[in-house]
């Protein structure tokens, strides 16, 4: 699980049984099953919850450069290509393009079942180090 990485806000990642199976300087892995409670009216993977694993993946991959410069986040984007349903198994891995003094940028794509499934969304992230 989680526990320990997750705060205020992104706890919601914890409680949907998140786990990191990997961290190093380049980057993280972490895994969730998709659940009802993550889905939306439409019965897939809401476009929310896939911005907070891009949000929450990205910064994971920066605390394994320094896991004392979180940052804060000045940018974010994310492309949907395809959906997730319940049961689903996502596997997100994030990955340091960038680590600045001032900036840290990453990469975030969530897979289905593993690197070499179906990619569903694919982020960018920058944080500012304060």
């Amino acid at each position: 699980r989680c526990r320990g990485i997750a705060g205020r806000f992104d706890a919601c990642l914890e409680t949907a049984g998140m786990v990191v199976t990997g961290i190093s300087e380049t980057g993280a892995v972490c895994e969730v099953v998709v659940s009802e409670a993550l889905t939306n009216n439409y019965g897939t993977l809401h476009g929310g919850v896939i911005a907070t694993l891009v949000d929450v993946v990205g910064t994971i991959a920066l605390l394994g450069r320094d896991p004392r410069r979180a940052g804060v986040s000045i940018e974010m984007n994310q492309t949907f290509m395809t959906a997730a349903r319940p049961g689903d198994r996502i596997v997100a891995i994030g990955t340091v393009l960038k680590y600045g003094g001032r900036l840290g940028f990453t990469h975030v794509d969530l897979w289905r079942d593993s690197a070499s499934g179906t990619l569903l969304a694919s982020g960018r992230h920058t944080k500012m180090f304060t």
